[in-house]
């Protein structure tokens, strides 16, 4: 096994060469939180960076990134962004005039066992929350939770 050079330094946030060479990393984001960081040329500006619910190291999330989040959650708010499990790669891109390896959030979610949605479960809120905005449906509920007909009926009812 070969060392890649950038890990050689105290780096806080994922970066390409934390990922073995040719591998994907699956990670679940816990959330996602806007922090202050220093750009490649040392000024500091603002990022989310999602923070996982495993021992990975926090990544900050560009445009391209972002939008996949959003994708998966069916939301374009950073506090929705919650137990969201990815595919992260890494993919040469041409940035700042240059070829640079950048990570990458694959545009499927990976293959995970679904978890029941219960009026016990402490998304339920969120859930009932969700369906009583006009635009949502129960299917983007589906798409992430197991949920019985008794419960998408008490779902569908609490959110009136």
């Amino acid at each position: 096994m070969k060392t890649h050079w950038k890990k050689v330094f105290n780096r806080d946030y994922l970066g390409s060469h934390d990922l073995d060479e040719g591998k994907d990393l699956i990670a679940i984001i816990d959330h996602v939180e806007i922090r202050e960081v220093k750009d490649t040329s040392g000024k500091d500006g603002k990022c989310n960076v999602a923070v996982f619910t495993t021992n990975v190291k926090p990544m900050i999330l560009n445009v391209t990134n972002c939008k996949a989040v959003k994708k998966f959650s069916g939301s374009n708010f950073i506090e929705d962004w919650k137990n969201i499990p990815i595919t992260i790669y890494s993919v040469e891109v041409k940035a700042f005039g240059e070829l640079v390896d950048a990570l990458r959030i694959r545009p499927k979610q990976p293959n995970q066992e679904k978890l029941e949605l219960t009026p016990e479960h402490e998304r339920w809120g969120e859930a009932v929350k969700y369906l009583a905005k006009p635009d949502s449906t129960i299917d983007n509920i589906t798409k992430r939770y197991k949920l019985s007909e008794e419960n998408r009926q008490k779902l569908q009812e609490a959110a009136i």
